[in-house]
């Protein structure tokens, strides 16, 4: 037994028995661990008194031995440890035993009087506050609040770092709940902690007025800034002040209490500060709340405040603000180049442009506008939406055209498609570019297609309301309709196929059309023959398709690759699908990429009221085959629903002669599956 296993079962005639053999009790195992390790961490602590008379070192060895113990609530072990390490260097195991509620042992290391530091040196002091503590739950100040209230009468031993800490945690912790701890150790003519101190949490510098305000603990904050020596324009994390800090909180805005605070914390705030958003969605967090709120005072000061270090992200308030030389210096600096602010913020601008049209910062828009369009950064739709005052159709143009709209702005552009439309220039674009297409499923998406609005669309001509959702890719559609073009069938017509096989004859694996005993063929041969490699290659591209919706490419999943009338019935929408049938542009015979019409979609889900309002369609055609050679009347079969299934037969329009590419007909498919009403009702 080599002596790490030895320690790790507490076995000491193995240790032993190694050390005698030669084992140096410091080597370091292949995880670099000593054997000591093992013995502390699982709580043995004669095996650790051995390792140590043998010469085990406790310092030095990596992560904290020390520490270790008191993770594991070994308290024996810790004291027989502590009298081997210089433990005025190991703070963090005091912060980890009154964290973790382990007082027994937090008791035991507070009475070494060690963690007083009356003997350290300044520059000790210093190493500490940067080493820093390890972030916690916000519920471990719950453990110190009970640490330091149940001791209070008594003389605490320790150095006000460690009453930073806990009042570091209780200005964090939820919903003000460490008020009574922040005032017990502010309070009094000799406070126990620093209200301006600043710690190091995992390399991010804390400070309690910066981690209330951050939190949105509103009573634990106007407490601080009402103390004689607080200093409002310390920076914590991000090297934020209080008053950013705040204003990123959207909660905070919004009670009346949060903005009166937010007012003060702003005229202290100091301008030209110079802030780091690295991640850059920090800062469009405050942007965004201080554009929702229209407060000019504060807009201007935050413009003042992180001037030259928001880059892109700025140019709504500068606009919004009408701060045309700091627009200037952001365009001239070339800074757009950086990224693309978040859309949000330039439909909340297009708002208050709405609301203001006469406000001079227009004109500074539409130049930003230019020259985002010049950089190819901006659709050039969204500058002949601002000059003609259409700023309902432009929020649009923000979003990617795989994105479905938030709901207000799908209703925004529904709003704006009346004027839009007299510019048939615009129109064609924004139909070609497939806005029109992301609008229409936008509009589907968000419940509002029950509007006069939503019918006018349907009605654009320039608009193919079968296509799925995102728009076909130009070399997509100009695959797809090469291959449609084999039977003759494009997307947006009513397909009826113009041959049907002959009674008694199942589909055969097809030849080449090239080869010389495909001239022989009966014609009706040829185009079965044609059908089933147009069916191999639409599977080849469903799947190519499924693979794509899989890495976040092509069609999203929750469309399937359907038509809007095709979702619709798949998503037993009877109301929207009456809405759709109501346009004569819609085609009640699309298919998708497999092939399967929105009667096979609607049968799938045992929607008979929706197979009720499709067969009501005149040029229906319930004979279509999907990628299967399956009519509708065969996935009505495998459903088992004998109500769908009258209401097909009852039309008469059913060709019971076809089979599927298995040549098997609907009656040995119902036969399969074992329902004898349902071969009744089929054979009636």
């Amino acid at each position: 037994m080599d002596v790490y296993e030895a320690a790790k079962q507490g076995n000491i005639d193995g240790i032993e028995s190694a050390v005698e053999k030669g084992c140096d009790v410091n080597a370091l195992d292949k995880y670099g661990k000593p054997p000591l390790w093992f013995a502390v961490q699982n709580g043995h602590s004669d095996a650790c008194r051995i390792l140590l008379a043998r010469g085990a070192c406790v310092e030095g060895q990596g992560p904290s031995i020390l520490e270790l113990a008191v993770q594991g609530e070994h308290t024996e072990i810790v004291e027989l440890l502590c009298r081997h390490c210089k433990v005025e260097r190991q703070h963090r195991c005091l912060e980890t035993a009154i964290s973790l509620g382990f007082h027994g042992i937090a008791d035991f290391l507070v009475g070494t009087q060690i963690f007083e530091y009356q003997q350290s040196q300044a520059s000790d002091i210093e190493l500490l506050k940067k080493d820093g503590f390890s972030r916690r739950e916000t519920t471990a100040f719950q453990q110190w609040e009970r640490f330091i209230f149940v001791r209070r009468s008594e003389k605490l031993n320790l150095h006000r770092i460690f009453f930073d800490y806990a009042l570091l945690l209780a200005t964090k912790a939820d919903r003000n709940a460490g008020l009574r701890l922040v005032n017990l150790l502010l309070g009094g003519e000799k406070p126990m902690a620093d209200a301006n101190c600043m710690i190091y949490i995992d390399e991010e510098i804390e400070t309690p007025l910066t981690n209330a305000a951050e939190k949105g603990n509103l009573e634990i904050l106007a407490t601080l800034i009402e103390h004689p020596n607080i200093s409002l324009t310390i920076c914590g994390k991000y090297n934020w002040p209080a008053f950013l800090h705040l204003l990123a909180s959207s909660e905070s805005l919004a009670s009346e209490k949060g903005r009166a605070i937010a007012q003060i914390l702003s005229k202290e705030s100091q301008p030209g500060s110079f802030l780091i958003d690295s991640k850059e969605a920090r800062l469009e967090t405050v942007f965004k709340n201080v554009l929702r709120l229209g407060d000019d005072a504060l807009m201007k000061q935050v413009i003042d405040l992180v001037h030259g270090a928001a880059g892109i992200y700025i140019l709504p308030l500068l606009i919004r603000a009408n701060e045309t030389n700091g627009l200037r210096w952001i365009l001239n600096d070339d800074i757009a180049h950086a990224s693309k602010p978040p859309p949000i913020l330039w439909v909340l601008l297009c708002n208050f442009f709405q609301c203001n049209p006469s406000s001079e910062a227009l004109e500074t828009f539409i130049q930003v506008a230019v020259f985002l369009v010049e950089k190819a950064i901006w659709n050039r739709m969204i500058l002949v939406c601002l000059n003609s005052r259409n700023f309902c159709f432009a929020k649009q143009f923000f979003y990617p055209l795989n994105e479905i709209l938030p709901r207000e702005v799908a209703e925004e552009t529904l709003a704006g498609f009346s004027q839009a439309a007299t510019d048939q220039s615009l129109v064609r674009e924004w139909a070609d570019k497939g806005f029109a297409n992301a609008a229409l499923w936008s509009a589907i998406r968000s419940g509002i297609w029950k509007t006069p609005a939503f019918e006018s669309l349907l009605s654009c001509p320039n608009i193919d309301p079968d296509e799925p959702f995102p728009r076909e890719r130009s070399s997509d559609t100009a695959e797809a309709n090469k291959l449609s073009s084999l039977s003759g069938n494009s997307t947006g017509e009513k397909r009826k196929f113009p041959f049907r096989p002959p009674t008694g004859n199942s589909l055969r694996l097809p030849l080449d059309p090239g080869s010389p005993q495909s001239h022989a063929l009966p014609d009706y041969q040829m185009q079965l023959m044609l059908l089933a490699q147009e069916n191999k290659r639409r599977l080849m591209m469903a799947r190519n398709e499924q693979m794509e919706m899989t890495t976040g490419k092509g069609i999203l999943a929750w469309t399937g690759g359907k038509s809007p009338l095709a979702w619709a019935a798949a998503t037993g929408n009877v109301e929207l699908v009456e809405a759709l049938l109501r346009s004569s542009r819609v085609n009640v015979n699309s298919q998708d990429a497999q092939k399967r019409t929105p009667l096979m979609h609607a049968i799938a889900v045992n929607d008979w009221q929706t197979v009720e309002e499709l067969l009501k369609i005149e040029d229906i055609d319930l004979n279509l085959w999907d990628a299967e050679g399956r009519t509708a009347v065969f996935h009505a079969a495998q459903g088992g629903d004998l109500r769908i299934i009258q209401l097909l037969t009852e039309t008469q329009k059913v060709d019971f002669s076809i089979r599927d590419c298995n040549g098997e007909s609907v009656q040995d498919i119902a036969k399969k599956k074992g329902n004898q009403d349902v071969v009744a009702a089929l054979a009636a």
